[in-house]
């Protein structure tokens, strides 16, 4: 009698411990999915006020001006080569070896 009570325990323990391990599973499954309401919801919040056409042609406008004023070319392309430079941070091997020739010259 004892071992069958001791048998029946053991059976309840593992079939307790398994139903929790899947239980544990199936909630971390569930934990890291997103729902298709979250995307559309944030699609929707995302709207602009002018038309894409609009901003273009008033940067092609900006551009023309810029290209008209030689002084403002110059602080374009400056601006341009820093902003370039910022995104680009990996130096080349010609600017490596510009900075050589510089220490070795000194200039």
């Amino acid at each position: 009698m004892k071992n069958i009570i001791s048998s029946i325990g053991q059976v309840f323990r593992k079939s307790f411990l398994v139903l929790s391990l899947v239980g544990l599973l199936l909630s971390n499954v569930f934990m890291f999915s997103q729902h298709p309401a979250y995307a559309a919801s944030k699609a929707n919040q995302i709207q602009t006020t002018e038309p894409a056409y609009v901003t273009e042609a008033e940067s092609y406008e900006e551009a023309v001006e810029e290209a008209q004023n030689p002084s403002k070319m110059d602080k374009v392309y400056k601006e341009n080569v820093k902003e370039y430079k910022e995104v680009q941070p990996d130096k080349g091997i010609i600017e490596e070896a510009k900075e050589l020739v510089e220490q070795v010259t000194g200039k």
